[in-house]
């Protein structure tokens, strides 16, 4: 694998990389393919209660024919100090793919006797290794975006250090790991995207007050507000939108501004969902938010990609996955911690605290149709600013269990896609 070294980021010296827990292996050092003569030393990990380091392994991603340094009765004979050991690329529980390691076989066999497991390991690896058609030149056993940073979800202090619970790329939640900050120092962009969303949770708060305060009739007013836009806003980052995708922004405008629930019904790739991203992206402007939409499992990723595109300064988060992915997202992406702070209303006596619809974190969830109907005890209890959903002609009719499903949402405003011709009567 000519290309892993560049693959995985640069880590600190406290990365946990693999040694032998065998005293004269204790000094060895491997030699770097890339770098050809530059060695470094390995770590030692050496685990309390006396069981083999490699109890830990997670899962075996490679094999191959390493450079290693031989020791003073091998180099004798052959020569010279540099040799070709098979090695395993490993991955360990509890740690992501950027602390993936090499570990040599002949350790393997020590550990086999007192730990058989660890050959039903091995024999899964080579199974699996031949079984696949992927040619060799063609085979990566660590993809690049999963040490990449997607998210950040959660900070925390840690032995004078901050670490931050990451998300990776093309990862399911469920596979994010608490990492050091001098691990991910690369990937300062979605640090401060992080803090960014923290920083907001302050501006929450005094913005949830004042709200609380505004006289009710202003309110209902200001929502009732049309404002027509004669180009592409400047809140939009994607680039300009066509003069007909322009109209769809305004139509979808006015339509909520007269509390009218629609259908956008334009043809396939005329950009729907541009227009939809849009359209919340002019409602989050006017702070108002959380939004739900919800489409089909193939294309969230899609939505996902053009919410970056166009709108990267709204928080989306796409809720999907596993039982267990999907409750690591409510616990670190649906709300802010709360604040036991307890703040007392103008003109009244009257003390509360925050509801947890005033510590939503997202502004847009997206969502598939099977966790709609799956995951309604979770999703029902927000109130939705606005509801879009897309590929809209599969409600089909009201005795459908989606139809049933979406009439338990409580939400302002709703917007069904299609790019099914509509059949007017």
């Amino acid at each position: 694998m000519t290309s892993l070294v560049e693959r995985l980021r640069v880590r600190s010296d406290r990365g946990p990389i693999y040694n032998a827990d065998v005293a004269e292996d204790s000094d060895e050092e491997f030699l770097d393919p890339e770098h050809g003569s530059s060695r470094h030393k390995i770590e030692k990990i050496v685990r309390d209660d006396g069981v083999s380091p490699l109890n830990d392994i997670d899962k075996i991603l490679d094999c191959e024919m390493r450079p290693t340094v031989a020791d003073d009765s091998d180099a004798s004979k052959l020569g010279s100090k540099q040799i070709f050991v098979k090695q395993y690329l490993v991955k360990w529980k509890g740690l992501s793919y950027l602390h993936c390691t090499w570990v040599p076989e002949k350790e393997f066999l020590k550990a086999y006797k007192a730990h058989p497991r660890l050959r039903t390991k091995i024999n899964n690896f080579q199974r699996q290794t031949s079984s696949t058609n992927i040619s060799e030149d063609e085979f990566v056993a660590i993809r690049p975006e999963w040490t990449t940073v997607d998210r950040i979800l959660a900070c925390r202090e840690d032995e004078d250090e901050k670490k931050y619970f990451v998300k990776w790329k093309e990862l399911p939640y469920d596979e994010c790991y608490w990492e050091s900050e001098s691990d991910i120092s690369s990937f300062q962009q979605e640090i401060e995207r992080f803090n960014r969303i923290q920083s907001r949770r302050h501006k929450l708060s005094s913005s949830k007050q004042k709200s609380n305060n505004r006289d009710a009739t202003e309110s209902k007013q200001k929502h009732k507000e049309f404002q027509h836009y004669d180009r592409s806003p400047e809140f939009l980052s994607g680039g300009s939108l066509h003069p007909y995708q322009l109209e769809g922004l305004n139509f979808l405008r006015f339509s909520w501004s007269k509390q009218t629930h629609v259908i956008l019904a334009d043809e396939m790739g005329l950009g729907k969902t541009i227009q939809s991203i849009a359209f919340l992206a002019s409602l989050f402007e006017d702070n108002l938010s959380p939004h739900l939409v919800v489409a089909p499992l193939s294309t969230l990723r899609n939505w996902e990609r053009e919410f970056a595109t166009w709108a990267p300064q709204m928080n989306v988060v796409m809720y999907v996955g596993s039982a267990q992915a999907r409750a690591v997202i409510r616990e670190y992406e649906f709300y802010f911690p709360k604040n036991h702070k307890k703040i007392k209303k103008k003109k009244s006596s009257q003390i509360f605290g925050e509801s947890k619809q005033d510590r939503i974190k997202f502004d847009v969830l997206l969502t598939s149709y099977e966790m709609i109907n799956l995951d309604t005890t979770s999703l029902k209890p927000i109130q939705w600013e606005c509801l879009i959903v897309d590929e809209g002609h599969r409600l089909k009719n009201k005795d459908s269990k989606l139809f049933s499903s979406f009439k338990q949402y409580s939400s302002k405003h709703r917007v069904l896609l299609t790019g099914t011709p509509l059949q007017v009567c």
